[in-house]
This record gives C-alpha cells, sequence and structure tokens, in this order.
C-alpha cells in the first residue's frame, strides 16, 4: 500500500505574524537603554520558544497499511493502526488550556477536550483539529491542511 503524506502546516496569521513580532522585539530591545545582558537573553527566550514549537509539533502525518506516523524533529510517533480506537474532528473552542504554549507558536502541551477529558495537544494551527484516540497511547489533537 502506498504511503499518504497529510502535512500539517502554521496558519498564514502565524506565519506573517511571528516574524514581525520577532523583529518589533528586537526593536524595541535595542532602542530602550536596557543593556545588553537582557536584550540577548530577551532575544534567546524567544528564539528558543520558537525553535522548541518548531521541533515539538509534526511537520506532517503520514499513513500506511500498517501505522500512524506523526512526522516532528523531536523524534516520531508511531500509531499502529489496529490500535487506533477513533479519529474525529473536533472545534478549537471545545480545548482549554491546562499547561503548555497557545497561540502564537502553535499550539502544545495539556489541554482539557469539553466532554472527553485531558488531551495532548501537538498542533500547528487551531482549524482542522483531529483528536486520535488509541488503545497504546493519550489521546492526541493534531492540526492537518
Amino acid at each position: 500500500m502506498a504511503r499518504k503524506i497529510i502535512p500539517s502546516s502554521y496558519d498564514r496569521q502565524t506565519v506573517w505574524f511571528l516574524p514581525l513580532v520577532f523583529l518589533v522585539l528586537l526593536f524595541v530591545l535595542f532602542v530602550a537603554n536596557t543593556g545588553w545582558v537582557f536584550q540577548v537573553s530577551m532575544t534567546l527566550i524567544f528564539l528558543i520558544s520558537g525553535l522548541g514549537s518548531f521541533i515539538l509539533i509534526p511537520h506532517q502525518l503520514q499513513k500506511d497499511g500498517k501505522q500512524l506516523l506523526l512526522k516532528r524533529f523531536a523524534g516520531d510517533i508511531r500509531i499502529k493502526i489496529e490500535d487506533i480506537e477513533k479519529i474525529e474532528i473536533i472545534d478549537f473552542s471545545d480545548l482549554r488550556r491546562k499547561v503548555g504554549i497557545h497561540g502564537l507558536l502553535g499550539y502544545y502541551g495539556y489541554y482539557n477536550l469539553a466532554g472527553f477529558g485531558q488531551v495532548r495537544v501537538m498542533a500547528k494551527a487551531k482549524h482542522e483539529l483531529l483528536l486520535i484516540q488509541s488503545t497504546q497511547f493519550e489521546p492526541v489533537v493534531v492540526s492537518v491542511d
């Protein structure tokens, strides 16, 4: 069976907004006379959080006859097809963040899903969200294009 690849992308707002926020942050830090240590620290924190989002959130899903593969730079997540109990589309408004990132750099962490319970969210955008329930892994929410 051929492998089916489903991409996951940041939404347009994030693609345009993230570099703009970074440039404004750099401008404000260097115009305000705060000292170079603070300026470098804030820049590094922003870069590390952006890189963390890029590494932890899957950039594509691959499906073949045996498994569903969530491709990410921090290590792939492999879910056997026979272990998948249910895949359903969910609405972002049903999610409430418990701990994690939310918004500018994507969505990553543990959230409460209304009427379901705790799920692990690894999504680049808040549209086209899929809840994947498996017998071997905790419930995962990902975004697809």
